[in-house]
């Protein structure tokens, strides 16, 4: 089963309710008897069993009050519920809140879109990098506006014929958001100007959005463009990307994940075993840790003991992240630190060192945060953020893998002369703007699946 987290943004292209996982499969989980009764079913309604679920799973159950005192049918909604069990999670360290920011519930209709990355819509992200020029942020190729050919920084000159403006932006989000079709008009990256009346379809999102090999200093640098891990294609997009890179002599590499917000940790694990060094395989990449009454579930989890045919034997690499970079990705960047010299341009990381199971319930996934995660060194704290190496801006002017890219340039310069420019000071308002999507979605997180024992 799996998961996202949650922080929203304004609609990328693949929907969904709100929450991330951690995940992973293990053949010889222990069996701690039965989670839940005949038929899934606690009290007379979905929201009795979706609490039942968390006073079992949640990482902190020991704060949950008793059914009886909760009063889990005294919500409207079993999504209203779970929003509740979030704030029984400890203060985060700066006191603005709860650490939990994910917990959740939602039909298992929604949760299924996500998982095959099935979306409607026209299939891209925009961004303003002036008040008077708004740019593609990227476009998902199978969609419409990806099929039409359509690139990151193209420049969104008009919709139905609205100039596109911050003056304008309620009007263009509703001809973009509030039709099935618009007609766009683009200015190319090569300057060319582009007409396009574009209709709404079904498509499916996909993980790798670019990959490509640059050659600097005579070395060959793989950029790998990573969306998601959650996507019905991430794997085999995974593999077919390191395939490519070690077929053409990779020896350095950077892994865009600016706005990958999670998915299934085994891809993440997977991810790992290609880009470690040789002298890595069978040491310790991560633990899990779960609440007192199922710490039989915690375990250990290893880097290959054999690591991939394509795995690129890297000592170093470096990271395009951002405050959307979250579960997943965060656990990637996290379990490599300790074995190499690992590297993060642009803003820091969203900050979701916790995971879940998803449990299905009387049409409903119900996922309490039931896991925590720690590399090889014990560090998994970052509720926070992963920090930044240096800080750069959201290049929206230029495509993926364009070299002059502000935060891939940073990247290259980091893998040609070995040291990161001066860690200039976080401008949040202009290192991720405001990213506007077509379709409301929040982002996949971390997925881990059930272990054995309640696996239906």
């Amino acid at each position: 089963m799996n998961t996202k987290p949650f922080l929203l943004r304004f609609g990328l292209a693949v929907g969904l309710s709100a929450a991330l996982l951690v995940g992973c499969k293990k053949n010889d989980d222990p069996a701690p008897g039965t989670l839940l009764p005949s038929k899934g079913i606690v009290g007379n309604t979905v929201r009795d069993s979706v609490y039942y679920i968390a006073t079992e799973l949640f990482l902190w159950r020991d704060k949950l009050p008793a059914p009886a005192d909760f009063k889990p049918t005294s919500y409207a909604t079993p999504e209203e519920l779970m929003a509740k069990v979030r704030t029984y999670s400890p203060e985060n360290s700066a006191g603005t809140g709860n650490v939990d920011r994910w917990s959740f519930a939602t039909p298992v209709s929604e949760w299924n879109k996500v998982l095959t990355g099935s979306s409607a819509g026209f299939g891209f992200s925009r961004g303003y990098v002036a008040d008077n020029d708004l740019r593609v942020v990227f476009a998902y190729p199978n969609s419409p506006i990806g099929q039409a050919g359509v690139r990151r920084g193209w420049r969104i000159v008009k919709v139905d014929g609205i100039e596109a403006s911050k003056a304008n932006e309620t009007a263009i989000a509703n001809a973009i958001s509030g039709k099935s079709s618009a007609t766009y008009e683009f200015l190319t990256n090569a300057g060319e100007t582009k007409t396009l009346a574009l209709t709404k379809a079904d498509y499916k999102s996909n993980s790798v959005l670019q990959r490509s090999i640059i050659e600097v200093d005579g070395k060959k640098v793989g950029y790998l463009m990573y969306n998601s891990f959650i996507v019905s294609t991430a794997r085999q997009e995974l593999d077919e990307a390191f395939a490519y890179f070690k077929a053409n002599n990779v020896t350095e590499l950077v892994a865009d994940l600016r706005y990958n917000g999670g998915g299934y940790v085994n891809i993440s694990e997977r991810f790992a075993n290609y880009v470690v060094p040789q002298s890595v395989a069978g040491k310790l990449m991560y633990t899990d840790q779960h609440n007192d009454k199922y710490k039989a579930w915690n375990r250990v989890k290893n880097f290959d003991g054999t690591l991939p045919a394509d795995n690129l034997n890297l000592k170093r690499i470096v990271f395009i992240a951002a405050r959307g970079s979250a579960s997943a990705s965060e656990l990637l960047i996290n379990v490599l630190r300790p074995h190499m010299d690992v590297k993060i341009i642009g803003d820091d990381t969203y900050g979701k060192p916790v995971g879940y199971y998803q449990i299905p319930v009387m049409g409903y996934i119900s996922s309490p945060v039931a896991v925590k995660q720690t590399n090889a060194a014990g560090y998994g704290d970052y509720y926070e953020g992963l920090k930044a190496d240096r800080y750069q801006i959201d290049d929206y002017t230029r495509d993926f893998g364009d070299p002059n890219e502000a935060r891939l340039k940073d990247a290259l310069s980091y893998l040609r002369t070995g040291t990161i420019p001066a860690r200039q000071a976080a401008r949040r308002e202009t290192l991720d703007a405001q990213v506007h999507r077509d379709e409301a979605e929040t982002f996949v997180g971390a997925i881990q699946e059930l272990p054995k024992a309640l696996r239906r």
